[in-house]
């Protein structure tokens, strides 16, 4: 059985996940990040949405400061 997605909540995001990673919002900051997780979860259907074949996806290295890359 699977359930029915449910739609995204930035206020209810930032309600479970402030204290999971220990951020502390205050009154003056919440509607501002509210705004700004609304806008992520929008740019990430984007990018969500774009075709791309699994078979052809090439990640990108990653960078570890101090360490030179070699070819």
């Amino acid at each position: 059985m699977s359930e029915a997605k449910q739609a995204f909540d930035p206020a209810a995001h930032l309600d479970a996940m402030a204290p999971a990673l220990g951020l502390a919002i205050t009154a003056e900051q919440r509607e501002g990040v509210i705004r700004f997780l609304a806008a992520a979860e929008a740019m990430a259907k984007i990018v969500q949405a774009a075709p791309i074949a699994e078979d052809v996806l090439e990640l990108a290295p990653v960078f570890r400061p101090g360490r030179e890359v070699t070819a």
